[in-house]
């Protein structure tokens, strides 16, 4: 009875390990190649990387590209006024979505949101589409 017992938990493990593996496979496969294909603000910079000048991007946005450093000081400020749970919350705030709902309320119009740095990404990268 015992190997029976012990079988059938292998068995389950094995399936357990399988499903984990294609869920993340399956997310993995849903996620855009390319979030952004936005035009960049044009950057001059020095040889030590420092902004020179910047130009706005051609449809009147400010979009920096890519870097492998960001100040730690803009880190700071974009959380601190975005997002100040970004980093102990999994991409939802309940605290922030409570707020804005008691504020909305009481306000009888839409003065507050909820969402978080990650929620603001997804609606940028798919243009506000629903």
């Amino acid at each position: 009875m015992f190997r029976k017992s012990k079988i059938w938990i292998l068995k389950n493990q094995k399936l357990l390990l399988v499903s984990v593996a294609l869920i993340l496979l399956l997310f993995y496969l849903s996620l855009p190649r390319q979030l952004f294909s936005d035009p960049y603000s044009i950057v001059v910079q020095d040889s030590r990387g420092q902004l020179l000048s910047a130009a706005i991007a051609g449809d009147g946005q400010w979009r920096f590209p890519e870097q492998k450093n960001i100040p730690e000081k803009f880190v700071k400020a974009l959380v601190a006024f975005e997002d100040k749970r970004f980093f102990g919350h999994i991409g939802i705030d309940f605290i922030s979505f409570g707020r804005a709902i008691k504020q909305n309320i009481q306000q009888r119009k839409i003065v507050s949101g909820g969402s978080t740095l990650s929620m603001q990404v997804i609606r940028l990268a798919r243009k506000n589409k629903q």
